[in-house]
């Protein structure tokens, strides 16, 4: 389990929210969800702790005046942190990370001000300025725990806000570099800095080091997150251009279904897995494509079957082609993915959003990949929940619920135990949520 700390930022405060195998987000608009999703998906990718940017291809958080949360009383700042239980190794064994970040303004622009985290019984306290970047490292006696680190992390908070620089040495490096990368300055720490005695450290920086504190592998939420936006794209007639690169609308799609159907084993795969959800959702039997030419490359068109018949994708229900994005990314993901899934029961009926559940099940239990699903379905959650009764070995799940209270966004986290049953202290606006949603459903 991980924890995702953020606080001042989009309306959180102070919030420590853990995120489990399979995580269910649903409450009304407004409250955070999104924001939540599009801060994980950041921190996942490398490049985040090379730039420390808030946007990439797919997600956008907009300048610091978007991300600082409005109604706060200091509007100066915002912190967001992770924290988690590492698998260890020869060299480090195991032991709890974290680290947090606190950003302020700079002409419009979040710009990282501090930085500490901890790794190996240590921690690494940084300070980032105009022209100088101060350091100070504390050793642990003994290792943190993981609830040690998420406990430390409000309080690291804190020691970012405060003008209190006693312990910090200077990190000397070039006045040409002005501000030092994150990436640098960690690699200079991690290599053994030594003190000159007056206050300043001088290191000699290696181009090709192995540092395990500032590995982006080892400091992401998760390198391989896949995101699926909530809107996929319009199916066309036919598809003859080369192949498309990812897309979180799925126009690459019909690229990777023709890809996994030339080989033997995955094509065997891919329908066995098609089937098996086509008939429990009702949508179709199978999916295929249909080639025009002997070109490897030439045009093709996806066809659904149904009553045993080949139907262009075209002339199908909507609820297919906004389905096939979804089904197919998160059976072709290699084993121990992760996906953020925005409202995936888009266009279907409750039996295929039931449906759903079962896959998501299916997917978290056997190929151990990790789910962060935006919905507003619970036939989709009841039927996820169900699946516990029905084997030894589960996921471990949980349904985050978001709602607004006193103008800021508060999270209550409902853990779903081995039995698929929910706890019973549960907010009585979450049951009231879904209500409304069937209320809605049924034009009532």
């Amino acid at each position: 389990m991980k924890y995702l700390f953020i606080d001042n930022f989009r309306g959180f405060s102070n919030a420590a929210i853990p995120i489990r195998d399979v995580n269910f987000l649903v409450g009304e608009n407004s409250t955070g969800k999104t924001s939540l999703l599009g801060i994980l998906r950041l921190i996942s990718t490398p490049r985040f702790l090379l730039d420390q940017g808030f946007s990439d291809e797919h997600v956008s958080l907009g300048n610091f005046s978007d991300m600082v949360s409005i109604h706060a009383s200091d509007r100066t700042y915002f912190h967001i942190g992770l924290a988690w239980e590492e698998s260890g190794n020869k060299s480090n064994g195991n032991g709890a990370v974290g680290w947090l970040l606190t950003y302020i303004d700079d002409s419009g622009i979040p710009r990282l001000d501090r930085y500490t985290v901890c790794r190996n019984g240590r921690t690494l306290h940084l300070r980032f300025g105009p022209q100088s970047t101060k350091f100070k490292w504390i050793d642990h006696a003994v290792a943190p725990s993981l609830q040690d680190v998420v406990t430390a992390l409000p309080q690291w908070a804190l020691v970012h806000r405060s003008s209190e620089d006693k312990g910090y040495e200077n990190l000397s490096t070039p006045k040409a570099w002005g501000r030092v990368p994150l990436l640098i300055a960690l690699s200079m720490c991690s290599q053994g800095a030594k003190a000159t005695g007056k206050g300043e450290v001088k290191v000699k920086v290696k181009r090709s080091t192995n540092v395990d504190i500032n590995s982006p592998e080892g400091l992401t939420f998760a390198p391989d997150l896949t995101w699926i936006a909530p809107i996929r794209t319009k199916p066309r007639p036919t598809y003859g251009e080369s192949p498309k690169d990812f897309d979180p609308e799925g126009e690459h799609t019909p690229y990777l279904i023709r890809r996994i159907l030339r080989s033997k084993t995955q094509a065997s795969e891919f329908h066995a897995f098609m089937k098996k959800v086509g008939e429990a959702s009702g949508l179709f039997q199978d999916v295929i494509i249909k080639k025009f030419g002997r070109e490897k490359g030439g045009p093709f068109e996806v066809d659904i079957i149904i009553d045993e018949k080949a139907l262009k994708l075209t002339t199908v229900g909507y609820g297919v082609s906004q389905s096939l994005p979804v089904l197919v990314e998160i059976l072709a993901r290699h084993h121990g993915s992760w996906f953020a899934i925005q409202q995936p029961e888009v266009h279907l009926h409750p039996r295929a959003q039931a449906a759903l559940g079962d896959v998501v099940f299916e997917m978290a239990k056997t190929e151990h990949k990790g789910f962060l699903i935006e919905t507003h379905s619970d036939f989709m959650i009841d039927r996820f929940r169900m699946n516990y009764r029905n084997g030894k070995s589960s996921p471990d799940s949980q349904i985050i619920f978001f709602e607004r209270q006193e103008k800021h966004n508060a999270v209550t986290v409902l853990p779903i135990s081995k039995e698929g049953n929910l706890p019973s202290d549960q907010p009585k606006s979450y049951r009231e949520f879904f209500i409304k949603e069937q209320m809605d459903l049924l034009g009532m």
